[in-house]
């Protein structure tokens, strides 16, 4: 159980951090209290204390760890780093860890001098400017295809590293990660021989189209052999949303014929140009999810609401369909459904007084918010003219009674002022 007091300091500190007003006074509550290279810590990270405290400090007689710890966090690096070095003598662990800690070359050369260990060299060459040093020592190691893959990221001898990796038998798998991955200065065509030596099946070659790295290497290559094979449906919607081989992969596609399911992997990733994958879709039968997918991602807006239409709606959905598009048949629904009669409005005149209010008296106009104060967007004017609209914007939302009273300026609710003001004097 905790004692109270470890629960006080823990208190104390707590306040200290917190409570800038209260600081100075906590602190000398704090240090009655006695704290520990813990407690101190927090003080010289999170505090206007450090210099007392790392006064403080040095009289705990902190260890190795307690000073590496610090040197990491704190504004006191300097000072642990002075003390750690004069205080202890330090081992090969000792010395990789402030290589990551300060990624400062006289750690790492004096590492070097030490017969480091894999691992210890592998940290040089990933914190310091000792790069090709650390991999020459690596080499000498009968280094593993892991431990070369570190050497062709981070040194310059990415060569040698190269020639050991091709007597070693690398995996697909590895010499992928290569060509992705690590910038193979130059060998990425002959790596790549090897990787199409071991015959990649789809997948292999899918992970170049996907590129998550996002280098690109080999990116068309392998779209390529893979349009020649015969990719699957999974393979053929990733190649059309990254525009590769649109027209060719499309057509294989259909042949295919996907269900909705596997359509709607093209949706989720949002890309555009998936417009024919739309009309596919919809013939299909999609659900509402997959609906509200190409109405998102396509520009096939009107059409998925038309099907969307057909289907139970919540306000919220309503209200994304009525912005999205203005077509009659998402008018005529959403106008029943709140209760609004249209035709009590003439969109035209209504414009035309709001923009002879704002062009007199542009700060009226706020893009920002529908109401605020005096101010509001050209939508929320639109709902402040009209007594009716003002009542479905409190029973439905703001989004439903702008669109039904301004469908053809919705455009215009969100967008910046200098827009909005140039589109007023036209009108």
């Amino acid at each position: 159980m905790e004692s109270m007091h470890k629960r006080l300091k823990r208190f104390l500190l707590d306040i200290l951090v917190r409570e800038k007003e209260t600081q100075a006074e906590t602190w000398q509550h704090l240090k009655m209290l006695d704290p520990d290279c813990d407690d101190l810590d927090i003080v010289i990270t999170g505090t206007p204390f450090a210099d007392e405290a790392w006064e403080l400090y040095k009289t705990k007689n902190p260890g190795k760890e307690d000073l590496l710890y610090l040197m990491k966090w704190s504004p006191k690096k300097e000072e642990a780093e002075a003390f750690l070095t004069e205080r202890f003598e330090l081992d090969n662990e000792d010395l990789k860890s402030l290589i990551e800690t300060t990624r400062n070359d006289r750690f790492a050369r004096l590492l070097l001098g030490r017969n480091p260990d894999k691992e210890q060299l592998i940290s040089i060459m990933e914190h310091t400017r000792l790069k090709d040093e650390a991999a020459a020592e690596l080499l000498k190691q009968t280094p593993d295809n892991e431990e070369l893959y570190e050497i062709i990221v981070h040194s310059g001898l990415k060569q040698a590293a190269w020639e050991k990796l091709k007597t070693q038998n690398p995996e697909k798998k590895e010499l992928s990660q290569i060509i992705r991955y690590a910038d193979p200065g130059g060998l990425e065509d002959e790596i790549w021989e090897h990787f199409l030596q071991q015959n990649p099946d789809n997948e292999e070659l899918l992970d170049f189209v996907k590129d998550y790295s996002e280098t690109g290497r080999k990116k068309q290559e392998a779209a390529a052999l893979l349009i020649e094979r015969n990719p699957g449906t999974n393979e053929l919607i990733h190649l059309i949303s990254q525009n590769l081989y649109t027209g060719l992969a499309l057509e294989k596609l259909k042949k295919k014929e996907p269900d909705c399911e596997e359509l709607e992997l093209i949706f989720r990733i949002g890309k555009s140009g998936t417009d024919e994958l739309a009309d596919l879709s919809l013939s299909l039968h999609p659900d509402k999810n997959q609906l509200w997918k190409i109405f998102e991602h396509s520009n096939r807006k009107d059409e998925a609401a038309l099907q969307l239409i057909q289907l139970p709606l919540e306000c919220n959905e309503l209200a994304n369909l009525i912005v999205g598009t203005a077509i009659e048949p998402v008018q005529e629904l959403v106008s029943k459904r709140v209760q609004f009669d249209r035709s009590q409005v003439n969109e035209a005149e209504l414009m035309r007084e709001i923009a002879q209010k704002l062009i007199q008296n542009p700060e009226l106009l706020n893009v920002n918010h529908w109401h605020q104060g005096e101010t509001h967007c050209i939508g929320g004017w639109a709902i402040t003219l009209n007594e009716a609209a003002q009542k479905v914007e409190k029973q439905f939302s703001s989004e439903i009674a702008a669109c039904l009273l301004l469908p053809s300026y919705r455009h215009l609710f969100f967008a910046d002022k200098e827009t909005v003001l140039n589109a007023l004097k036209n009108i």
